[in-house]
């Protein structure tokens, strides 16, 4: 996938918790900092509800004391979002289309809803940040 990236200026960033519960305060959070009525806050708010989620659960900042950060960011025609964690030795996040699994298809909403999205990783044993637009 091509990496375009806009300018955006920096908005809001929050360090969460790698537990469960740091889901729900990531999407308050985006819901807040959009506001009422913005055109992409539902698909913005599921799509941080499945990549904050991946974090917690299958990266290094998932329990015992990790954290993972959130940056959102607004231009005149896009939602930023970059969730930031510690990494994992496991293969990166990818687009999972099994129609029959109970789980395991966060990335592929992404790709589906998101304009743009990627991955950027810090090397080995690094931070993995997972980034993603939606236009509106």
């Amino acid at each position: 996938m091509a990496v375009v990236h806009r300018t955006f200026p920096p908005r809001s960033t929050v360090t969460l918790r790698g537990a469960p519960e740091s889901v729900s305060v990531a999407r308050r959070r985006v819901r807040g900092f959009l506001g009422e009525g913005h055109p992409a806050s539902e698909d913005v708010v599921l799509l941080v509800s499945e990549v904050v989620t991946n974090s917690v659960v299958h990266s290094a900042s998932g329990g015992g004391g990790g954290k993972v950060a959130m940056t959102v960011a607004i231009d005149s025609g896009a939602v930023l979002v970059e969730v930031s964690d510690a990494g994992s030795s496991a293969s990166a996040p990818h687009v999972r289309n099994d129609p029959q699994a109970e789980n395991g298809r966060g990335m592929f909403l992404v790709d589906l809803l998101a304009s743009r999205w990627g991955i950027r990783d810090a090397g080995s044993g690094g931070s993995r940040t997972v980034w993603f637009e939606v236009d509106f």
